[in-house]
């Protein structure tokens, strides 16, 4: 039997798991971002279902893992260079996971991490840093 402590704890390392999901699987929507291909954080940021994500995130590990497979980058223009990287699959699982447990929570993370693919980093200036 669960005790207090024990259900606590299993929500925390829950509530890890995702959040390094999402980090995960923002990671990869950012290069996509990065080199001017939009719409893979445009389709996660308005699906209505678990498919268009399921669909959303296929094609975007599908490029990604091509490009890395061929050893060339995603977009290449001057000196700016976009590497790929592939989330891993233990991201994509906790994810597709929660989109079958609780489909409002799971589009809602998924809109998250679009907005936070499209974000601009923090730069060391504004964390403070010299």
């Amino acid at each position: 039997m669960l005790g207090p402590l024990d259900s606590s704890f299993e929500q925390a390392s829950a509530l890890g798991q995702l959040e390094q999901a999402v980090d995960d699987i923002t990671r990869m929507i950012k290069t996509f971002v990065q080199a001017r291909m939009y719409a893979f954080a445009d389709r996660l940021a308005n699906a209505t279902g678990k498919e268009v994500v399921q669909a959303t995130l296929y094609e975007a590990l599908r490029i990604a893992r091509s490009a890395l497979d061929a050893d060339r980058p995603l977009y290449e223009e001057d000196n700016y260079v976009v590497k790929p990287y592939v989330a891993n699959e233990k991201s994509i699982q906790v994810v597709l996971s929660l989109l079958d447990r609780d489909l409002i929570q799971g589009l809602d993370v998924v809109r998250k991490i679009a907005i936070r693919a499209l974000a601009f980093p923090i730069r060391r200036s504004e964390r403070g840093e010299a």
